[in-house]
């Protein structure tokens, strides 16, 4: 596989539908008329793109793409380490964890042929933290000192504690030792964005990609807005750094929602990737060309804490132990899925005695129908009511359409008088939604940021953005604070904190993790070098090519 050289060597979701009788290796040929080796791949994805702008895009289809046309300062190895892009080494780092000094890649420019420089990151970062509307991710910039004043409406973007001290050098200034902070610089809210271009464009900036400028290995084209829908394309460019590595010209992005016509067009050399699930995974899996990568991806049932059932603990925990979790991933989705058995995934962080964080934390979720009724009969008794009907909301994707209807009958059938009605939505009004809290239960799929357990417990503390059933626990804050503060440069009492933290979590019920999430796919054998990683995005085609 062809790696992104770093400046030291020259200078980086889903089951329904009928199954083919018979399966082929797919893709189109990898060569040419001409018998040159192709420079255009094809790829399917189930969801629109709904941002491309880093401040943001929460959604990870959103994150995926903007890592094919923008760079960060660094982007992660298979390791899940972070190497230079955007910058010319790591970081130096300050002997109390706290001052970070970044030089920059000088041969950087912007699609329009201008220097990337660090004011552009100062003002990318400053601008993220002090949208009103920014996307969840702007809590990732809470690790940056003064981020949570700002975001608070307590002080002002440029109080932010980052500072260019020249034009290729940045200085960020930490509100607590962070040693995984490198990591979470390759994520798309800590992107530079051009100040002279966002301040022409205005309002209109990131509406399309007419008004974008890019930084990384491809330019975007033909997305015309979040909601509109339809393919877009990457597209090679030509200012990019390091254009001479990057061997494919052209990617072209399908939005196919149905995984059967997507496999069809597989099967019949139309497309050189597309994600499979269920019935398609265990007729293809002898397949020369189906792939399968461990992701930090788990499915949960998250629950409007305002809602005067939902907030009676007895009816969270009679919900999670009314879902038989081994039964749902390995008869129903039977795609690789596995039950979760916690919220953090496993393979995301080993800790200091080098053992995996879910191999430490053990199961901590069970399957217990009969006392599922017992709970939920006192519930229906102290809280006066016959029959409930709760409405669950979830997106468009195969894999999840079947675990909603999985947790509809499971509920419905172990808890007496209870209705679950499913909607389905697109997944920008999917997000609209849950950030109004308009639901009862929501379903959705969570992949971790960075290669740290706090990417998926923080997500749930007091007034956090990303917490959108409103869930509060002070016995939670207060480990994750202690986490992130008091204890943050010592490894094993942060570690303790987070184990401890989603213990807390899991038996308030304050979300129910189900099903831990792997990525299954079909691609032309020939396509090689697409890079997968565990945390952050997924599918990176800058190293891409056709053998």
């Amino acid at each position: 596989m062809r790696r992104l050289r770093t400046l030291s060597t020259v200078a980086v979701t889903i089951v329904t539908g009928m199954v083919l009788a018979a399966c082929t290796t797919g893709g189109v040929t990898d060569r040419a008329a001409d018998g040159v080796a192709r420079t255009t791949a094809s790829v399917v994805v189930f969801q629109d793109l709904n941002s491309i702008d880093p401040a943001q895009g929460v959604d990870q289809n959103s994150a995926n793409a903007m890592h094919n046309f923008f760079e960060g300062l660094y982007r992660l190895d298979a390791q899940n380490q972070p190497v230079p892009a955007g910058a010319a080494a790591l970081p130096e780092v300050s002997e109390d964890g706290l001052v970070y000094t970044i030089r920059l890649n000088p041969q950087a420019r912007w699609s329009d042929g201008t220097p990337v420089t660090a004011h552009d990151y100062v003002f990318a970062w400053r601008r993220a933290v002090g949208l009103p509307n920014a996307a969840e991710h702007q809590r990732t910039l809470g690790f940056v000192r003064g981020a949570d004043e700002i975001i608070a409406g307590d002080a002002e973007p440029s109080t932010l504690g980052v500072t260019a001290l020249d034009d290729l050098t940045l200085q960020v200034t930490l509100r607590a030792p962070a040693t995984f902070f490198p990591s979470l610089l390759a994520t798309p809210v800590f992107f530079p964005v051009p100040e002279h271009f966002v301040t022409a464009q205005g309002d209109a900036f990131a509406t399309t990609s007419e008004h974008v400028l890019f930084n990384g290995p491809f330019a975007l084209e033909g997305f015309a807005g979040a909601g509109i829908g339809g393919d877009w394309a990457y597209v090679r460019n030509q200012h990019y750094w390091d254009a001479a590595s990057v061997a494919l010209d052209r990617v072209d992005v399908r939005v196919i929602r149905e995984t059967t016509t997507a496999v069809n067009l597989f099967n019949a050399g139309e497309v050189d990737q597309v994600v499979i699930s269920g019935p398609q995974v265990q007729a293809n899996s002898t397949s020369a060309a189906f792939v399968a990568d461990t992701t930090a991806t788990v499915g949960f049932l998250g629950y409007n804490h305002d809602h005067p059932v939902l907030a009676d603990q007895r009816a969270r925990e009679a919900i999670s132990l009314a879902i038989d979790r081994e039964a749902l991933t390995e008869r129903v989705l039977a795609d690789g899925s596995t039950p979760a058995t916690g919220l953090v995934p496993p393979g995301l962080a080993a800790g200091p005695g080098g053992t995996d964080f879910a191999a430490d934390a053990g199961d901590l979720l069970r399957t217990d129908v009969a006392r599922a009724a017992e709970l939920w009969a006192q519930v229906r008794a102290d809280h006066g009511f016959e029959r409930l009907t709760l409405s669950l909301e979830t997106f468009d994707a195969d894999r999840i359409a079947t675990v909603a209807e999985y947790l509809q009958n499971a509920l419905e059938t172990a808890l007496e008088g209870l209705t679950v009605t499913v909607t389905t939505n697109p997944v920008g009004v999917f997000l609209d939604k849950t950030a109004r809290q308009d639901f009862d239960l929501y379903l959705p799929t969570w992949a971790a940021t960075f290669a740290d357990p706090s990417s998926h417990l923080s997500l749930f503390g007091t007034g956090e953005s990303t917490n959108w059933g409103g869930y509060s626990n002070p016995e939670l804050d207060a480990l994750l604070a202690s986490a992130q503060g008091v204890n943050a440069a010592d490894p094993q009492a942060r570690w303790d904190d987070l184990l401890a933290a989603q213990q807390v979590l899991l038996a308030d019920q304050g979300v129910t993790p189900i099903f831990f999430q792997p990525s299954t796919l079909l691609r032309t054998p020939s396509l090689r070098g697409v890079e997968f990683r565990t945390s952050g995005p997924t599918f990176f085609f800058g190293n891409a090519y056709f053998a």
